[in-house]
């Protein structure tokens, strides 16, 4: 399996140099460049398009939990009287 994925590695390391060699040295720079604003744009598209998406905005909406109502004899509010007792 190993053998493979090197081999594969390999295969396109020498396919992706063989087509950068093609390239003059001149206009290699404009190429990486336009490449990198090519990437750049689309990935601001997609970030635009997935945040304008209603259903995004649908998950992305906070339902806050509405406190219990705890009855005045509780354990919990003993507790903050103790608390609020020692604070003074």
């Amino acid at each position: 399996m190993k053998q493979k994925i090197r081999k594969t590695s390999r295969l396109l390391d020498d396919t992706i140099r063989k087509a950068c060699e093609r390239i003059p040295q001149e206009k290699r720079k404009v190429v990486v460049l336009g490449l990198c604003l090519l990437f750049a744009s689309v990935f601001s598209f997609m970030l635009w398009d997935s945040f304008n998406n209603q259903e995004v905005q649908k998950i992305l909406d906070i339902e806050h939990i509405k406190p219990l109502d705890l009855p005045q004899d509780s354990l919990i509010h003993k507790l903050k009287d103790v608390i609020h007792e020692q604070k003074q």
